[in-house]
Parts: structure tokens; C-alpha cells; sequence
């Protein structure tokens, strides 16, 4: 019996905004969503899953699921370059988004940033330089 992958799933309060702000700002697609209004998504980008579920879905199926909280919880997205990571900075930048920390290239051979998303998840986007 072996683990045959890792799929991030986010709690998050407004499921189809969300998905905007994910498609919108990195490049995913809704490959599947339930619920009208929307309860649950599950995004793609290349071989990548990402899902998404309304608070109130997650804590009527799993009733001990915990209060929602600001997240410490850090999503991490790395492209195949760091061009594309220097333009993705400047979009962001652009629109607006939320930073927690700024472009920097690291003395680990990355270049990377952090936003937060509209639930105040951090997403760490990085390259290899």
C-alpha cells in the first residue's frame, strides 16, 4: 500500500471566489465543483490538484472539525522559472494582492515571494534560478 499523492485542500468562506482568485492569479482551472452556491471546487494547473471547501460544508460533514482560524499553514507553488515568477510578482503587485513577503532572490538558489489569498492562506511562490 503506497501513497499515491498529496492533495492541498483549503477551508475557505467563499468557495467560488476562491476559485476566481486561484484561476485569475495562478493560471489553475475548475476541473470539478459541487453545490449552487458552491461548496466545494477542485482546481488544476498542469499535474497539480488544489481543493476548496466552504467552512460551513467541511464542519456539517466532519463535526469536530476546529473554529475557523487565520491559517499558519504555508502553500507553496513552484514554477520552471524564475522569469515567470519575477512577472507573476509584478501582476500581483498590480492587482493589488496582499504580500507577506517581498521578491527576493535567496541564497538557497531561489527567487520567491508570498501573498496571502482571500482567506489569509499563505502561498509561497518560488523558482529555481
Amino acid at each position: 500500500m503506497g501513497l499515491a499523492r498529496i492533495i492541498n485542500e483549503l477551508v475557505v468562506s467563499s468557495v467560488a471566489d476562491s476559485v476566481k482568485f486561484y484561476v485569475d492569479n495562478f493560471g489553475f482551472v475548475e476541473d470539478a465543483s459541487e453545490g449552487n452556491p458552491m461548496l466545494w471546487a477542485q482546481l488544476k494547473n498542469g499535474s497539480s490538484l488544489l481543493m476548496l471547501e466552504d467552512y460551513d460544508s467541511a464542519k456539517m460533514e466532519m463535526p469536530n472539525f476546529p473554529k475557523k482560524t487565520k491559517s499558519s499553514n504555508l502553500l507553496m507553488l513552484e514554477y520552471d522559472n524564475s522569469g515567470e515568477v519575477a512577472s507573476l510578482y509584478e501582476d500581483l503587485v498590480k492587482k493589488g494582492v496582499k504580500f507577506f513577503k517581498d521578491y527576493e532572490e535567496t541564497d538557497y538558489g531561489k527567487v520567491e515571494f508570498g501573498v496571502y489569498d482571500l482567506d489569509g492562506n499563505m502561498i509561497l511562490v518560488s523558482a529555481a534560478i
